[in-house]
């Protein structure tokens, strides 16, 4: 019984995970992926469980060799001309 619950939660899941990938228009994601890119700086920002899923964004872009800052840290830089904000 457990086991045929957990395998019905694991195949609802990957049906609707994969309903909102099918919604996902791929110039979208390329033209976020440029923005991103040519960014001088990043600073992002969210609240609660959202700012965890940000702030762990954020460490993977810094991995790359990106500026970026989470938005309410003291080192955060001001945002200008050809900087990039995200927020979620």
């Amino acid at each position: 019984m457990v086991r045929e619950a957990v395998t019905n939660l694991f195949a609802s899941t990957i049906s609707e995970l994969g309903g909102v990938f099918n919604r996902i228009n791929d110039k979208d994601v390329d033209r976020a992926c440029g923005m991103i890119s040519e960014a001088k700086k990043i600073v992002v920002f969210g609240g609660g469980r959202e700012r965890l899923q940000i702030m762990g964004f954020a460490m993977r872009l810094f991995h790359l060799g990106l500026v970026v800052a989470v938005e309410g840290d003291m080192t955060t830089p001001p945002v200008g001309h050809g900087d990039l904000f995200i927020v979620t």
